[in-house]
């Protein structure tokens, strides 16, 4: 054994004992040599990892010139030799060192060339993938926090990077995506926890009378139902819909609603989530005062705006939507904490998974009516056309008021669709459609969604293909035996309604605690010891405390941000409480 090589495995007996074995794996498909002139350079049939006239040099352009500061993520595809880390290293020092340092090799082969021919001591403080299938390494992504740094780089070795390119753009492409997905939903939950806990609060004396969702469960058990989704595509079935309107089940996403109204369609179901002003004009005819809930349910998250809690005419049943969080082995569901206080005083509430869309809510209702199949349709998550949503939806007409001379509706939302990080993949018909990351994550939450196979089906007449939901002609299956029955209403379950006392009683004590948590507040965020007690005395403050710690590097300003909110949610209960029918405390 040579003075390199036995150096070597001493270091990774310590640091990667695992991958000892792996370097006498030989692949005899892969073509892998070493030469030393003109320099040092692993070859894959007969193409260099490195430069073949300067691998140095090449290793100073390709880290030269980068921010490097502690908080920062730097991935590297493909090691080869690890000139350009180890230069990295010695350029940037200290600064170098306090970095997250990734490096991904796809071939054991090519990293047994290395520890046989280079010192890798330089690769100390590294996170190190060899040979690792995609999954592996796709989970340690997951596992990073876009909180926690500042900014990430990628640096391919460009001979590796070519000669195993699938692999790394995969690899690419994810972190790129997780990324941007996490981040946007850190800020989005920062943007939306005050407005969810408000409406919360506000929705609580529209709440009262009412009943959970759990008087619904099992009310279609065996029977087939439609789900609607508001994609672009739903146009194309209206009159597919229209004819088995009596006979199936309808369960429509609040966007659907004027489209399926205008044409003549009554949903037996809405589904609404949005907590936004915005989702008050999905429901404008409605609540304009035409006739139209008669039989109609309303199904809704107990964040949704609340004028629509309000103003609903018709039978009203509420939930709340719970997001599934993959811990290794183990699964979780995890829903907003203000929800778990709330629980103490109203009937038991079965929630809903969310998967993002109002439309993987409506299936997941589907399912809990115990609907037996459930096809979805208008799911395109895809821009169809160039369109966002269905015509008539209030999305289009929002784009309509966009509309001039020089700029036609259609040019209105190509613009906005334009700014979206687009990706073709593949749809329903095979040819490639026009997604992006966003619909993207729906797709990746179907996926783990196993028990769809054979029970859900993808009836969209044009989009994205959809793991674990076959696609079928929507025309075909609702003219088929399916549906030769004429539908009966859907029953209701014995079922205890949210009482005015319990309701005042949860606001009262709401207050309280805040009262309580805006005292303790200051000396609380100052420890990581206070932080833990205060979160165990008040946890429905976890998400707004911690995305605010997280997004304020001053704990003046988060104290200061928080204090404010406090304020702002105890005179919204001090309003429910009114409205609700009790006094002012």
């Amino acid at each position: 054994m040579n003075e390199i090589l036995n150096k070597n495995i001493v270091f990774l007996s310590r640091r990667f004992p695992d991958l000892i074995e792996g370097l006498t794996q030989k692949d005899e498909t892969a073509a892998f040599s070493f030469s030393r002139s003109p320099g040092p350079n692993i070859y894959f049939k007969n193409r260099p990892f490195h430069s073949k006239a300067d691998p140095l040099k090449e290793a100073i352009n390709l880290v030269k010139g980068l921010t490097v500061k502690p908080g920062y993520i730097f991935i590297f595809m493909g090691i080869g030799l690890g000139y350009h880390i180890e230069t990295f290293i010695e350029m940037y020092g200290i600064n170098a060192k306090n970095t997250t340092i990734i490096a991904i090799e796809k071939s054991i082969e090519a990293f047994s060339i290395l520890v046989n021919n280079r010192d890798i001591s330089f690769l100390e403080g590294a996170h190190l993938f060899i040979n690792r299938e995609f999954k592996h390494v796709a989970g340690f992504f997951e596992k990073l926090n876009p909180l926690s740094f500042k900014g990430y780089r990628i640096i391919r070795l460009r001979g590796a990077f070519s000669s195993f390119s699938d692999y790394y753009t995969e690899l690419e492409n994810y972190f790129k995506n997780l990324t941007s997905g996490k981040l946007s939903d850190v800020l989005t939950r920062f943007a939306f926890e005050s407005l969810w806990m408000k409406n919360i609060i506000e929705n609580v004396p529209a709440l009262i009378g009412k009943k959970p969702i759990n008087t619904l469960k099992n009310a279609l058990k065996n029977k087939p139902a439609l789900v609607m989704g508001a994609g672009p595509s739903l146009l194309r079935q209206m009159e597919t819909i229209k004819k088995v309107s009596e006979k199936v089940h309808l369960i429509a996403v609040d966007t659907a609603l004027e489209p399926l109204l205008k044409s003549g369609i009554k949903p037996d179901v809405i589904v609404t989530l949005d907590a936004q002003f915005y989702n008050l004009f999905d429901f404008f005819s409605i609540l304009k005062g035409k006739k139209y809930s008669n039989g109609m349910k309303l199904v809704t998250d107990t964040t949704t705006y609340p004028k629509i809690l309000k103003y609903w005419p018709g039978e009203l049943y509420f939930s709340e939507s719970v997001s599934r969080v993959n811990e290794g082995d183990n699964i979780r569901y995890e829903g907003h904490p203000l929800m778990d206080h709330l629980r103490g005083y109203i009937p038991s509430l079965d929630p809903l998974e969310c998967g993002g869309s109002v439309t993987t809510t409506a299936i997941e209702l589907a399912l809990y009516l115990g609907a037996d199949p459930v096809i979805v349709t208008g799911f395109d998550l895809s821009y169809t056309s160039y369109m966002t949503h269905i015509n008539s939806s209030a999305v289009y007409t929002l784009f309509s008021t966009k509309e001039t001379r020089l700029q036609t509706l259609q040019t209105a939302m190509i613009d906005s669709i334009r700014k979206r990080k687009l990706q073709r993949i593949q749809g329903v018909h095979g040819d490639p459609v026009l997604s992006d990351f966003v619909f993207l994550k729906y797709i990746d939450w179907v996926k783990e969604k196993y028990e769809y196979k054979n029970r859900v089906f993808n009836a969209t007449w044009e989009g994205a293909s959809i793991p674990n939901m076959t696609h079928i002609g929507l025309e075909e299956t609702l003219l088929s035996r399916l549906f030769i029955n004429k539908k009966t209403p859907i029953p209701e379950l014995p079922g205890e309604k949210v009482s005015k006392k319990k309701s005042l009683e949860f606001l009262g004590d709401l207050k309280k605690q805040i009262k309580k948590a805006r005292a303790e507040l200051e000396n609380s965020l100052t420890s990581g010891a206070g932080l833990a007690n205060f979160l165990k005395s008040y946890p429905f403050l976890k998400n707004i405390l911690l995305e605010t710690r997280a997004l304020y590097s001053k704990h003046s300003s988060a104290s200061s941000h928080m204090i404010m909110f406090l304020n702002l949610m105890e005179r919204q209960i001090d309003r429910s409480v009114i409205i609700a029918g009790g006094k002012r405390g």
